[in-house]
């Protein structure tokens, strides 16, 4: 009876020879200082995954540093997030556009006719024909709220009044104004505080995209690390389904020399279907985990046809860590959470928003300033009359005489026609309701955009305080982890010895080494936790960019140089 079971236990331990890991050969360290510099982002141009050869060779080689840098590149939440600072500048730069000067002008012409009522007229009607126009460019002043402007202006007249002396008379003017508020619209006016407040938007979108870029690199990380984990367990399920089915040959061997039952036969086959069924479930994880690291990297490089895997070259080797300071960490991520920056934007923009409202309560009291020169031209009326005779006026009694641009000449001549207006314009609202209760509203959301800062502090101290114990939690729980296989290691030694001495049955072996396997699987997801908790420590903190020495302007960069057309 016992030669059959010594024969098994042979074939056994031969078995257990050939693989003395649940796991194969144990994958080399990741170097802990590897980073996502800036030669790793230069891997934008790193092969084509989606090809044949990276297809066939069993799975793309990727490093972390690499995943983390086509990410980078081509991951999609980065993609849509990367837009938003480009709208954000140019709206910015388009609040300045409210001082670019304005041109405006306009030309016409009027033939009117009506019935003379001078006295000193002869002729029952008169008719007037007026060509002419003006033309000018104003424009605001910044920060103080002021406007300038200048213009011309010039008209053809011609009559068939024999009492006006010039016919055809030119006239032209030329003017030079402005106006300046000395209340309402001082500083704090419309144009300028669009500057100011958009300019913050832009920095605030800034802010947002570094955010989004954070929660990318830490959701690569954690992607890549499933992987590796999720890999580890399709391995195990593998052992655990050859150690059934050597369990299984051993136990119908024993059957058909009649040394156990048929019961213990179907308890084998029993174990070999949970086995397959645990291997099923295991590659279909191991699918799912590969589908999302490549979208998590590759984007829409992806085809729905393509078969490429990725085959992750580092480990989540085990470090040892100290306890976190607080105090300091805590201060880090003050200083480092891009989201705490765009909060601070939100309440700087109210700050400004409660100085424009205080200001639009005030009453309007404006000063207008111009001056304006003009000149007058012309040519004899030909049926110009002498008033106090009656007879037509000889020719050349009109004196100076001219064409059009011979009214400049007397724009600033001693004696030539001037004129200089100051004028100052007051508007006090009645009740003024809107603006003030304006003000209330710009108070109430500044006190809201501090509390928000209050509250988002206290969340960020909440977060790094957990990301701390959970890190130690994390080492402590791989630690625990190794100790255990160790144990479960040396208790299949142990089990080994009792077999060769035939103290102990092939079952037994095989409960030992599924021990062992599901050891090293804890082992392996307690460094998977490990590393996940670093990385979220450095996103609480806001140093996971640092870590990895990522350019937030290099991640920025689009394709195309100017940010208002299409790649596409």
């Amino acid at each position: 009876m016992r030669r059959p079971v010594r024969i098994a236990t042979a074939a056994l331990i031969g078995l257990l020879a050939a693989c003395p890991t649940a796991f194969g050969q144990t994958p080399a360290p990741m170097d802990a200082d590897r980073k996502a510099d800036d030669s790793a982002i230069s891997l934008y141009e790193w092969g084509d995954p989606t090809s044949a050869q990276a297809q066939s060779t069993g799975g793309q080689p990727l490093s972390l540093d690499q995943a983390i840098a086509l990410g980078l590149r081509n991951n999609l939440d980065v993609e849509v997030n990367r837009y938003t600072p480009y709208i954000g500048q140019l709206g910015a730069e388009a609040a300045w556009g409210a001082y670019d000067p304005n041109f405006s002008g306009q030309v016409g012409y009027t033939d009117a006719l009506a019935r003379n009522t001078f006295g000193l007229n002869p002729i029952p009607s008169t008719s007037n024909a007026v060509l002419g126009g003006s033309a000018g460019i104003g424009a605001l002043i910044p920060y103080w709220g002021a406007s300038v402007n200048v213009a011309f202006d010039g008209r053809k007249t011609e009559t068939n009044s024999p009492i006006q002396s010039l016919n055809p008379q030119y006239d032209s003017g030329f003017l030079i104004g402005g106006s300046v508020p000395l209340m309402r619209g001082l500083i704090w006016n419309q144009a300028w505080t669009q500057v100011k407040t958009s300019a913050l938007s832009y920095d605030a979108d800034l802010d947002n995209f570094t955010t989004s870029v954070m929660n990318t690199v830490q959701n690569i990380i954690s992607s890549y690390w499933n992987l590796v984990a999720t890999k580890e367990q399709v391995r195990v399920a593998e052992k655990s389904l050859e150690s059934n089915q050597a369990l299984l040959d051993q136990t119908r061997t024993q059957y058909d020399v009649g040394v156990v039952s048929k019961v213990e036969v179907v308890q084998a086959e029993a174990g070999v279907a949970n086995s397959e069924f645990n291997l099923i479930v295991a590659q279909n994880t191991y699918n799912n985990a590969q589908d999302a690291l490549i979208a998590a990297v590759l984007g829409d490089r992806l085809q729905a046809a393509t078969t490429l895997t990725f085959d992750p070259t580092d480990s989540p080797q085990f470090s040892t860590v100290q306890p976190v300071d607080l105090d300091t960490a805590v201060d880090t991520a003050f200083a480092k959470r891009p989201e705490l920056a765009a909060a601070q934007r939100r309440l700087d923009q109210g700050d400004i928003q409660l100085k424009f409202a205080k200001n639009q309560r005030l009453p309007q009291l404006d000063v207008d300033v111009s001056y304006r020169t003009a000149g007058t031209q012309g040519f004899q009326n030909p049926n110009l009359l002498n008033t106090f005779t009656g007879q037509p006026a000889l020719p050349g009694v009109i004196n100076p005489t001219g064409p059009f641009p011979d009214t400049f000449n007397s724009f600033y001549a001693t004696g030539g026609p001037q004129e200089l207006r100051a004028m100052g314009v007051v508007s006090i609202p009645l009740g003024n309701i809107t603006a003030r209760k304006n003000v209330g509203i710009a108070r109430i959301e500044l006190r809201q955009a501090n509390t928000q800062i209050t509250q988002l502090k206290q969340q960020i101290i909440v977060n790094v305080r957990a990301a701390a114990r959970g890190m130690l939690a994390s080492a402590e729980g791989v630690e625990a982890a190794e100790r255990g296989r160790i144990a479960a290691e040396e208790q299949l030694r142990a089990e080994k010895i009792r077999l060769e001495h035939g103290e102990s049955t092939p079952f037994d072996v095989l409960q030992r080494e599924s021990q062992l396997v599901t050891a090293e699987s804890q082992k392996i997801a307690a460094l998977q936790s490990f590393r996940n908790s670093q990385a979220n420590l450095e996103r609480q903190q806001g140093t996971i960019l640092d870590t990895w020495n990522v350019k937030i302007d290099t991640v920025r960069a689009l394709d195309y140089a100017d940010p208002g057309t299409s790649r596409y």
